[in-house]
């Protein structure tokens, strides 16, 4: 029974220092105020062009143009202040109308939402991606 308990005791050790890691390689990562493809061009082998679609699959973006040729993306309700908020800014041309340009902010929860995903390898990857979830070269060399 001791026997047991101490090996559980190494597995949980071992849980918190993977679980520490990963919220110090979140912590470099994530700044206030990043869109989901500024964070998503920091992760190793994740096809930042991409990331804003998979993010319409699961329902946190959506394409507020009514043709669907020139894509807006837009926070939707299931994500909004949870995963995801808004920045407005008004834009105004010269010799046109002003609008309201909406631009998708992460929040510190979708960050986290989205770099668990990452290392669950479901965020789309470039196709060359060499495997690795780390920008380190000598870790690259080691492995």
């Amino acid at each position: 029974m001791v026997v047991r308990a101490e090996e559980e005791k190494e597995k949980l050790l071992l849980e918190n220092k993977s679980l520490s890691t990963e919220n110090d390689c979140l912590k470099n990562l994530f700044k206030e105020g990043m869109t989901p493809t500024q964070f998503s061009k920091m992760l190793n082998g994740v096809n930042s062009q991409q990331i804003n679609h998979f993010l319409a699959g699961l329902k946190w973006l959506y394409n507020e143009s009514k043709s669907g040729n020139n894509l807006r993306w837009r926070v939707a309700a299931t994500a909004r202040d949870k995963y995801l908020t808004e920045k407005q800014n008004e834009i105004s041309p010269h010799g046109a109308n002003s609008f309201i340009s909406y631009r998708p902010v992460l929040l510190r929860k979708g960050a986290q939402r989205l770099y668990d995903q990452y290392l669950a390898d479901k965020l789309p990857m470039k196709k060359n991606w060499n495997g690795l979830h780390t920008h380190d070269k000598t870790i690259q060399i080691v492995a």
